[in-house]
C-alpha cells in the first residue's frame, strides 16, 4: 500500500474513534478479544460509578492498616485461654503432620492416641522459632530438673516431645545445643499451632521467668545473633533462617487417652509454664 493511502487509513480509523467517544461522554469501553483476533468494545456505565460513595462506604473505608496500633498489639500479653481444645478441634489437629530431624512425616494424632502413642500419658511442649533464647532456657532447665531417672520413675507413665515451628534441617543443632534427650519434632506451616488455638506476640512479659533467672535480656539476645551467624556458616544464610516465624509462641498440652486434660497457652515469648509448676502437674513433687 502506497505510503500517502497508508496515511489516509489511519486518519480516518482515528476520526472515527474520536467520533464514538465524542456521541457518548458517560460512557467507557470495556475491551473483548473476538474469535479473529481483533478487538471489540462493549460500552459500560463505568465513568458514572460513583467514587466518593465508594470511598465513603464501610468495605473500602476499612481498607487501611496502622502499622502502629498493629504491632503496640504485638507487644501486649495475648488474651488467650488456658481452655482444653474439644474433640473435634482435637480430630483436626491429629491429622496435621510433624516431620523429625529427617523429614520423615507422621501425623499429630500417632503421638497421643492408639497403638502409636508411647506411655499413659504424653505431654507435648511447643516451642517458638528455634533460635530463641527463652525456649532454649526452658528446655535447659527442664532437662536438668526431669533427668533419665526422674524420667522413668514417674508415678503415671508419661512421654514427652518437643515441637517447634521451623524447618526439619534445624533439629540437629537445636538438639545439640539445648541438650534437650527429648524427641523433637518440626511444624514449618505453623498448622498444629493454629489449630490447638495459640497465637503471636512480641511481648516479653511483665516479670523474667525462674528458668531464665540467670539470663539478662542482653546476653539472651546476643546469644540468638550468634546462633544465626553459625548456622548461617554451616548450612548458608538461607537455611539458616528456616528457623520458624519469630512471632509465634507455643504451650504445653498433657494428653492422656487421647484427650487433653490440661494446658497452658503463652501469652508473651517467656511464659512457659515454670519447671517446678510442670513438675506439680507430671505428679513427680507434691502440691504444696
Amino acid at each position: 500500500m502506497p505510503l500517502l493511502k497508508l496515511r489516509h487509513t489511519r486518519n480516518a480509523r482515528r476520526n472515527s474513534i474520536s467520533a464514538s467517544e465524542s456521541t457518548s461522554p458517560t460512557s467507557s469501553t470495556r475491551s473483548s478479544h473476538s474469535s479473529n483476533g481483533t478487538v471489540s468494545t462493549n460500552v459500560s456505565s463505568i465513568s458514572s460509578f460513583d467514587h466518593d460513595d465508594a470511598r465513603n462506604n464501610s468495605l473500602f473505608g476499612s481498607c487501611s492498616f496502622d502499622g502502629a496500633d498493629y504491632f503496640s498489639k504485638l507487644r501486649e500479653d495475648v488474651n488467650v485461654s488456658d481452655d482444653c481444645p474439644s474433640k473435634q478441634t482435637l480430630h483436626d489437629a491429629g491429622e496435621i503432620v510433624i516431620y523429625d530431624s529427617n523429614g520423615v512425616g507422621k501425623p499429630f494424632k500417632n503421638f497421643f492416641q492408639g497403638d502409636m502413642a508411647i506411655g499413659q500419658r504424653q505431654l507435648v511442649l511447643f516451642v517458638r522459632h528455634f533460635y530463641c533464647g527463652a525456649c532454649q532456657a526452658y528446655l535447659q532447665a527442664l532437662t536438668a530438673s526431669i533427668d533419665s531417672q526422674t524420667y522413668f520413675t514417674m508415678p503415671t507413665p508419661t512421654n514427652i516431645i518437643v515441637v517447634g515451628c521451623g524447618s526439619p534441617s534445624m533439629i540437629p543443632a537445636y538438639k545439640a545445643y539445648t541438650g534437650c534427650p527429648f524427641p523433637i519434632f518440626a511444624d514449618p506451616s505453623r498448622a498444629l499451632y493454629r489449630a490447638l488455638g495459640m497465637s503471636f506476640s512480641l511481648d516479653m512479659g511483665p516479670r523474667r521467668p525462674e528458668y531464665m533467672r540467670d539470663i539478662a535480656p542482653p546476653a539472651w539476645i546476643a546469644g540468638q545473633l550468634v546462633q544465626v551467624g553459625q548456622q548461617a556458616r554451616r548450612q548458608g544464610v538461607r537455611k539458616a533462617m528456616r528457623c520458624g516465624n519469630w512471632l509465634q509462641v507455643g504451650g504445653e498440652f498433657l494428653f492422656e487417652e487421647g484427650e487433653v486434660v490440661w494446658c497452658h497457652r503463652m501469652r508473651n515469648y517467656r511464659d512457659h509454664t515454670e519447671v517446678k509448676t510442670l513438675r506439680r502437674i507430671l505428679e513427680i513433687d507434691d502440691d504444696d
